[in-house]
């Protein structure tokens, strides 16, 4: 019979990230609002650098059931809209056609950062199904991937560099990316000092390291509370804002090179969806989390991205 650390992880003595014991608990009982799997977990929040964390530090073994293979949204073929917002973005990041940029230049806050360079190597731990790393591999650039979840690799994974493996695992030389990108991944990461050591040593000097979290400081987080989509628990361990998650990564030796804050349609339409789920216990709705909702919802992200209150931030840094 396993005994409760193995059922439900480690409990948290002091804040993971600045060591601080004055916590207090943010949200008691929240429940996997994205695939109804069993569990409660509480929200805890650092009184000292505001970090957010689950109360109980879950392995990866105990994670792995939080991400069905046959359900959970990176593992599918692509998504027709999003595949259109990635190679949109990274046409606009690459080509910097005069038309074609001053056509699409009001929507720029929003398209994701496509860091193009001929033949440069790239890294994306959870990678998923290998979508963006595809279209960098399209852009002539030598891609590598870690998804330590999720169904035996396809053909065309293998093919980018995809291993299924954890980071502790992964056995690359030290110096071999001149990018290693984290897109909405960190929070997931049980260990993250592990996590950033090894990202520091794969780095380039002068290489790029690029990350993107969920942003508690936005203004959805504070609409929503428990609801906002940047809560997934218990898949998101962990919850930053820009000065908790800067101090942390100064901690490892990286620079800040730039910080940006930005909305998508995704974040406001998942937090509507997370919040009809906990008042009707239903998973699927029709309208909510389609692509049509993602669209209708453009000119909110928008709106927010241009106040500086959006639910996501992009850090970029150096070594």
């Amino acid at each position: 019979m396993e005994n409760k650390a193995e059922a439900i992880g480690i409990k948290w003595k002091n804040c993971p990230l600045c060591k601080n014991k004055k916590t207090s608990l943010k949200y008691k009982n929240m429940g996997d609002k994205g695939y109804f799997i069993n569990g409660k977990f509480d929200l805890i929040e650092c009184q000292n650098c505001k970090f957010e964390f689950l109360s109980y530090l879950l392995n990866e073994k105990q994670l792995a059931k939080y991400y069905p293979s046959e359900d959970y949204y990176s593992f599918y073929n692509y998504n027709p809209l999003a595949l259109k917002y990635h190679k949109l973005s990274a046409y606009y990041h690459s080509k910097k056609t005069f038309l074609f940029n001053f056509v699409f230049f009001p929507l720029s806050p929003i398209l994701y950062k496509y860091y193009i360079k001929q033949d440069a190597n790239v890294l994306e731990i959870g990678c998923g199904n290998g979508m963006k790393l595809e279209i960098y591999r399209k852009y002539g650039m030598k891609t590598a991937g870690i998804e330590p979840y999720g169904p035996g690799l396809a053909e065309k994974e293998k093919v980018l560099g995809i291993e299924r493996i954890s980071v502790k695992d992964a056995k690359y030389k030290e110096n071999s990316f001149d990018f290693i990108v984290l897109k909405e991944v960190l929070e997931h990461v049980p260990n993250q000092k592990l996590l950033l050591e090894r990202c520091f040593k794969w780095m380039k000097p002068g290489g790029r390291f690029i990350i993107t979290v969920p942003n508690t400081d936005s203004f959805l987080c504070r609409l929503f509370k428990q609801d906002w989509f940047g809560y997934d628990v218990p898949r998101h361990l962990y919850n930053y804002n820009p000065e908790n998650l800067s101090f942390f990564l100064k901690k490892f030796g990286f620079k800040i090179i730039r910080i940006k804050l930005y909305e998508m349609p995704y974040m406001l339409d998942g937090s509507l969806k997370f919040h009809i789920a906990r008042k009707t216990g239903k998973k699927e709705h029709e309208f909510i989390f389609s692509n049509f909702a993602k669209i209708a919802a453009t000119p909110i992200a928008l709106m927010l991205t241009y106040l500086k209150r959006g639910s996501l931030m992009e850090i970029e840094c150096t070594k």
